[in-house]
């Protein structure tokens, strides 16, 4: 009797241990596909990408998921012939300062070049320089990076405390007519219009600096037009003030994969609307939100796929020239939204105190 229950114990155990692993490796396999992303069942499993990089302070390793041409490359900066890793599958070149196109172009001409664009920037520090380095563009297409699971965004307005909601709900009262609107959509836009309003100033305090204060601080600033703010700014602004009005609302951006690298990155908002169930994109740093066709609202999810599928036409934004609502094409007014989304990058949806580096045991405990 003893030992067929032990043996039960053990049938038991090692059917939990099989499913434990299944679900770490879930995105192993095709015959998981529901967890696998398009590009990973059309695009990484059997196709020529680009699935890594690493950098140091002089050079980049790009990494492929196949096998290069054993021919080698000519580097349109050098007549040099830059040779596969014994691998064939990787190749190194020399890194040029800040924003640089390099162009790869196969020296037995049995393949198409391999087009990269890399900003390799410095950032001034006291004791050592240091670069961040943006993945810009790719021909092929770009790392596949794990994207934030859902979390309940209507409570987000937990990363503040009592004392700041309540200086956020003071600034809307005194700032918008916001708590008179009884609908998200109308709450939205009061909100976008006021955000219209805080341009940058160039010459005003460094974006970095701005980071570094709470969001109340920088609104306030930001007020005086006396700071330059970038995307990060608007974006940590705007969350804050969806919080304090009670929006549902998150930040969204790209994330590179490994630690010396991040994509080329833009920060914007989603907030949304509960009598439509539907997120809208808000981008500050752009002055356009909400971007719409005749149907629907778009998600940024929306606008990625249609970066690199069908493109623009027929869709349109809100914008606010002179405090006023416009309507404009958004083809005419979403460069950067084009820009930041050609790599096939996958998004980021950051909640308050998100761990982007995760392992498989944090997806597996989400």
């Amino acid at each position: 009797m003893k030992k067929k229950r032990l043996k039960y114990w053990f049938i038991i155990l090692l059917l939990f241990c099989i499913n434990l692993y299944i679900l770490i490796h879930r995105n192993d396999g095709y015959k998981y596909f529901p967890y696998k992303t398009y590009p990973e069942l059309y695009v990484s499993d059997s196709s020529l990408y680009l699935r890594d990089l690493h950098f140091t302070d002089d050079s980049v390793t790009l990494f492929f998921s196949l096998p290069l041409s054993k021919a080698g490359y000519k580097s349109d900066s050098a007549q040099a012939i830059i040779f596969p890793s014994e691998k064939n599958n990787s190749v190194t070149c020399l890194l040029h300062k800040n924003f640089y196109e390099y162009r790869l172009l196969p020296a037995d001409c049995t393949s198409l070049p391999i087009i990269i664009q890399i900003d390799h920037s410095p950032v001034a520090m006291a004791d050592s320089p240091r670069y961040i380095n943006e993945f810009i563009y790719s021909n092929l297409p770009g790392p596949v990076i794990h994207v934030a699971s859902y979390q309940s965004w209507i409570k987000s307005n937990s990363s503040f405390s009592r004392n700041e909601l309540l200086s956020g709900i003071d600034l809307l009262r005194s700032k918008t007519n916001i708590f008179s609107k009884t609908s998200d959509y109308e709450k939205v836009i009061e909100l976008c219009r006021f955000m219209s309003s805080l341009r940058p100033n160039p010459k005003g305090i460094d974006a970095g600096e701005m980071a570094k204060k709470i969001p109340y601080k920088q609104l306030q600033i930001a007020m005086q037009h006396k700071a330059n703010l970038e995307c990060g700014n608007y974006a940590g602004m705007l969350y804050y003030l969806c919080c304090a009005a009670g929006l549902p609302n998150r930040v969204v951006t790209f994330r590179g994969s490994g630690d010396d690298w991040r994509y080329g990155v833009h920060y914007f908002n989603e907030i949304y609307l509960r009598e439509k169930q539907q997120w809208v994109v808000a981008d500050a740093l752009s002055n356009i939100y909400m971007p719409y066709d005749s149907t629907r609202y778009f998600n940024a999810v929306d606008i990625n796929k249609m970066t690199r599928v069908n493109g623009f036409n027929g869709k349109y934004v809100y914008a606010f020239p002179n405090d006023s609502l416009t309507v404009l094409p958004y083809d005419s007014a979403n460069y950067w939204h084009g820009y930041y989304n050609r790599s096939n990058a996958d998004l980021c949806f950051l909640y308050p105190g998100a761990d982007l580096n995760k392992n498989s045991w944090d997806y597996l405990t989400e």
